[in-house]
């Protein structure tokens, strides 16, 4: 299908706010990534808010770009998307589709790697909570006769 040039202007367009969301969400996703090593919670909480901020005005856009492509008549999606652009000749539209697209894995990877060092500090900080408390091992242990005893009572090892 070839798309008249206000056509591919408006999917660069909308193309190109995507891609700038996504930049936003590489910056973000590395102050992230240093706030969790750092175990700085307040800063943490902060990125968290900035993030969702961005993933908005993502969405918003991916919404736009879906609603053009169904007036079109090609499907929403990447799939429709990347239909479209192989189909036709929109050079700058493919151009930044395929940077998109890039970004986009290293984002998911980025967003694991961060997803990871986060249940790694939870992992830390129920331990912590669990030795304060008076709590060793495991929480669900077995009793003699193989029952099963969930949060047994721990013994507090601080009073307030």
């Amino acid at each position: 299908m070839k798309l008249s040039a206000e056509q591919q202007h408006r999917l660069s367009r909308l193309i190109s706010a995507e891609l700038d969301g996504a930049q936003m969400m590489t910056e973000i996703l590395q102050h992230e990534h240093h706030a969790l090593k750092s175990r700085d919670p307040e800063r943490v909480l902060a990125i968290s808010r900035e993030k969702q901020q961005v993933v908005e005005q993502m969405q918003d856009a991916t919404r736009q770009r879906e609603h053009l492509l169904v007036s079109l008549g090609v499907p929403a999606g990447t799939a429709g998307t990347n239909a479209l652009l192989e189909a036709g000749t929109e050079t700058t539209c493919a151009r930044l589709w395929s940077e998109l697209q890039r970004i986009a894995v290293r984002l998911s990877e980025q967003n694991e790697i961060n997803g990871g060092i986060l249940a790694l500090n939870q992992r830390h900080n129920k331990q912590a909570l669990d030795l304060l408390c008076g709590r060793t091992g495991s929480r669900n242990t077995y009793g003699a006769k193989g029952q099963h005893n969930q949060d047994q009572p721990g013994h507090s090892l601080a009073k307030a």
